[in-house]
């Protein structure tokens, strides 16, 4: 009824199903994995009003599902990028069931395919379009947070200098923290990956 394809690999037809409406894929070493494709082949097709969803697991320690989209009699296959170190974070629920845990015993990721209403499946947003993951989002603070050290300190003053304060405290002026927001807003329009740098 399905096939999966991973960049480099051999077509998969052999999708486990682990509940009526639900399956399964296993992929072995997920991180040399960056694209993939779910395709219906054409020998079942679905009934007119319902679609597969994908999901992507990542196990490792605890299972990860991330809703990528879904296929249909309509759109009988996707594709989708991948990339395991960055899936972290806006998870969800197990739609898999304990089956999921019988399926899964040593596999560090699979692709789930579940069969439900077109009308849910068009409500869903894809973990990809929810903006970035929180690695990204812990990297960029810190990126910000470092540039922000580095800017203000670059401002600061002494005791001596700024001539009030207890003698323990460094002091800038605050308009530098209004530069320092306005040149990192600006770098941030110019290229907004400047942060990864």
């Amino acid at each position: 009824m399905f096939g999966l394809v991973a960049a480099g690999r051999l077509l998969d037809t052999n999708a486990q199903q682990v509940d009526v409406n639900k399956f399964v894929f296993p992929l072995p070493d997920p991180e040399s994995i960056k694209h993939i494709a779910v395709m219906m082949l054409g020998t079942v097709p679905l009934d007119p009003d319902f679609g597969a969803a994908v999901y992507l697991c990542w196990n490792n320690p605890d299972p990860l599902w991330l809703y990528l989209g879904f296929i249909s009699n309509e759109k009988p296959s996707a594709m989708y990028k991948i990339d395991f170190k960055a899936a972290v974070g806006d998870g969800g629920a197990n739609p898999f069931g304990a089956a999921f845990m019988q399926a899964s015993s040593g596999v560090q990721a699979q692709v789930g395919l579940s069969i439900e209403p077109l009308a849910t499946l068009r409500e869903l947003v894809p973990a990809t379009s929810k903006g970035p993951h929180i690695a990204d989002m812990a990297f960029f603070t810190q990126k910000m947070l470092e540039s922000f050290y580095n800017f203000a300190a670059s401002f600061a003053l002494t005791p001596y200098q700024a001539s009030s304060g207890p003698a323990s405290e460094t002091y800038f002026p605050t308009s530098t923290l209004q530069r320092w927001h306005e040149r990192f807003l600006q770098r941030l329009q110019q290229d907004p990956g400047f942060w990864k740098k």
